[in-house]
Order: C-alpha cells, then sequence, then structure tokens
C-alpha cells in the first residue's frame, strides 16, 4: 500500500439517490491502486435521507467519514468542513452528484506525484445547450483577464491539492469557484487534466440564472481579492484621498474667492461650497474605513481561530 494519505472530500445536498453509487465508485477506482485513502461525505443540510444513507455507508465501509453540518451553508464551506476535518497529504475536492467521474481520481493523484502542487479537471465534454456554453467561454476569458493565472478552466471543483496549499488559504463564502485562479497565482507548479462531465442521473441540479448572477458577483470579489485583499487600505485610501482632493480644490478656490475677490458664497455658490464639503468627508470617511478594514483583516488573521459553520455530528472509524 502506497503511504501517502489521500483525502477525497465531496459536499452532498439531497443527494440520497446518488451517494450509494457515489461511494461504490469511488472505492472501486481508488482500491485497485493500493493507496491509503479516506472518503468525506459532507451532508450540508439536506432535507431528504442523504444523512442516513451517509451512516449506513461508513458502517460498511470504514474508510468513509460522514460529517453532517447543523445548515446548509453552501459548496465552499463544506468543503472546507471536509478539509478541516481530514488527514491526508493530498485533497481532491469532487461533486457529489455524479457528474465527475471517480474513475478520473487516479489521474489527479499520479500528476500530484509527479511533484505537481495542484491538479485541475478541465471538462471536455458537457451536454448543455449553446446558450450555456458561450456564457461559459466568456466567464473563463474573463475569469483569465481579471486573475492572469495560467489556466483554461476555472469553474472546477474537481481539483487536486497538496494539503498545504489549502491550509494557507481561507475558504468562505463561495471562494472555491476561483480558488485554483487565486492559488495558481502564487506561483505553484500546477496543471489540468481533460475530464468528462457527465449527465446528472438523479436529483435535481442547483445551477440557474442565480448562479449567473452570483459568478459576477464572486468576479468583483475575485479582483478585490487578488489586487486589494491584504492591503485595502490601498482600495480606499487612494479613493478617499481622490475625493478628499477633488472636494478641496473647490472648496479652497470659493473661500479665497469669497475673502479676496468679493465671491458671494451664500447667494451665488452655497450649492457647490456644499456639495465640495460633503466630497471631502465622504473621502475622510473612505480614508477611515480603509485604515478600519487594514486593521480588521491584521486582527482576524492573528486571532486566527474562526470557523463560520456548525457541525451537528461525525461518523468515522473507531480508533
Amino acid at each position: 500500500m502506497k503511504t501517502t494519505k489521500i483525502s477525497i472530500i465531496a459536499p452532498l445536498y439531497n443527494e440520497q439517490e446518488n451517494v450509494g453509487q457515489l461511494a461504490a465508485e469511488i472505492i472501486g477506482a481508488m482500491a485497485p491502486a493500493g493507496h491509503d485513502y479516506e472518503i468525506l461525505l459532507v451532508n450540508d443540510g439536506s432535507s431528504d435521507a442523504t444523512w442516513q444513507r451517509i451512516v449506513d455507508l461508513q458502517q460498511k465501509h470504514p474508510q468513509i467519514t460522514g460529517i453532517d453540518l447543523a445548515g446548509n451553508y453552501g459548496q465552499t464551506i463544506a468543503l472546507r468542513s471536509g478539509f478541516e476535518n481530514s488527514v491526508g497529504e493530498i485533497i481532491i475536492f469532487m461533486d457529489g452528484d455524479l457528474q465527475h467521474d471517480p474513475a478520473d481520481l487516479p489521474r489527479f493523484i499520479t500528476k500530484i506525484e509527479e511533484g505537481y502542487d495542484m491538479v485541475g479537471g478541465a471538462k471536455k465534454i458537457r451536454p448543455e445547450n449553446w446558450f450555456k456554453s458561450s456564457l461559459s467561454r466568456f466567464a473563463h476569458w474573463l475569469i483569465h483577464r481579471i486573475s492572469g493565472a495560467d489556466m483554461t478552466y476555472f469553474g472546477a471543483t474537481f481539483r487536486a491539492y497538496r494539503r498545504y496549499l489549502l491550509e494557507e488559504s481561507n475558504m468562505i463564502g463561495d471562494a472555491h469557484r476561483f480558488l485554483g485562479a487565486i492559488l495558481a497565482r502564487k506561483g505553484i507548479r500546477h496543471t489540468e487534466i481533460p475530464i468528462e462531465i457527465r449527465q446528472r442521473v438523479a436529483g435535481t441540479s442547483s445551477y440557474s440564472l442565480k448562479k449567473v448572477y452570483l459568478v459576477i458577483i464572486d468576479l468583483m470579489f475575485l479582483k478585490f481579492t487578488i489586487s486589494y485583499m491584504n492591503k485595502p487600505f490601498r482600495l480606499f485610501g487612494v479613493t478617499g484621498g481622490m475625493m478628499f482632493i477633488v472636494g478641496l480644490l473647490p472648496t479652497v478656490y470659493l473661500v479665497i474667492g469669497s475673502l479676496f475677490f468679493h465671491f458671494h458664497l451664500r447667494v451665488d455658490y452655497l450649492v457647490e461650497f456644499l456639495f465640495s464639503i460633503f466630497i471631502m468627508i465622504m473621502g475622510m470617511l473612505l480614508v477611515s474605513f480603509g485604515l478600519i478594514a487594514e486593521i480588521g483583516i491584521y486582527n482576524y488573521y492573528a486571532r486566527g481561530n474562526h470557523s463560520p459553520y456548525s457541525v451537528r455530528r461525525i461518523v468515522r472509524e473507531k480508533e
């Protein structure tokens, strides 16, 4: 048996009809290679019998760990909870709806063993309509332009990481969408392998136009993360400083004019004067906000102990 521990993490939301086949296919893909591995199935607040299916599977397969989250936190937090309860040096994220083929798992592992720090799945075939395909191509082009990451496919959850990368990452909100792009910018060794996205055979897809809107919002967050996350004062401070100057110049002009050139400030320029004062105040507020954000980020990383989720229970092999 190979000694490097591998953790395979799959979030599940109302996947009672798929979780059994998912576990069977993962075990079928991993067992022949002789890897030391664990499977972490994360129930993300399902309203069906997904959790009971996980419990039943764990009793049959000791390599399975089941994590029952107290609520529906979303895919990123579900993946994070799985990672924080894992022990592997190689971490593989995948979807729990069977659209990711577990037969690809050995290919990810092989690439990591070749020396790569991150291996992403780049889909080559997905059964979808022309509109979705065009939208997807545009989104990937836009993400590439914003992030500057040398990748062809950004949206894949199906990805393998060396553990240290995720330990240094802050997985909150919907960060899983762009985690690969953010990590790739750090100069790590990364590559991609072609994968096929399978048709969903049971359950209901959670993707909708709402998801498209959320992706747009996340793109804005990605730009902020890349440019200003560690130094928010550069964004708010510079913007606020420019606003202050824009407001200061006409204010000085009007004050000097009223003192030395007989401007009738209260009669002819009152609105302009008040507006310039308002711009100055807004600039000062932005500068102050930037300082507060800088202090907040410092305190966040200094204290470190933050959990955005609660776990109701965990079932795993008894030691």
